[in-house]
């Protein structure tokens, strides 16, 4: 038992960095896609500002499934680390 204890410790410690490195990177990357969208507009490409925007979105919509997604596997490895068949003993 004091395996999972030790691993409870470990995969919150990696919860709580995923989660602080999405509240730092999201800015940036916000930031960083509004530019990508503005400098993209009609008077500096030959494309639609709205065909820029639509893979931009896409970009921020995986962006997030992979935080989100590294959580959910988190959750999966703790429930399936946490019922892990233990031995009985017998004398």
């Amino acid at each position: 038992m004091t395996g999972s204890g030790a691993s409870a410790v470990g995969l919150i410690t990696f919860g709580f960095i995923n989660l602080i490195l999405f509240i730092v990177l999201s800015a940036p990357f916000g930031t960083l896609t509004d530019l990508i969208e503005e400098q993209a507009g009609p008077d500096h490409m030959n494309v639609q500002s709205g065909d820029v925007a639509a893979y931009l979105d896409n970009f921020k919509l995986v962006f997030g499934l992979s935080f989100v997604l590294s959580m959910a596997g988190l959750i999966v490895w703790f429930f399936l680390g946490s019922h892990k068949e233990t031995f009985e003993e017998y004398s």
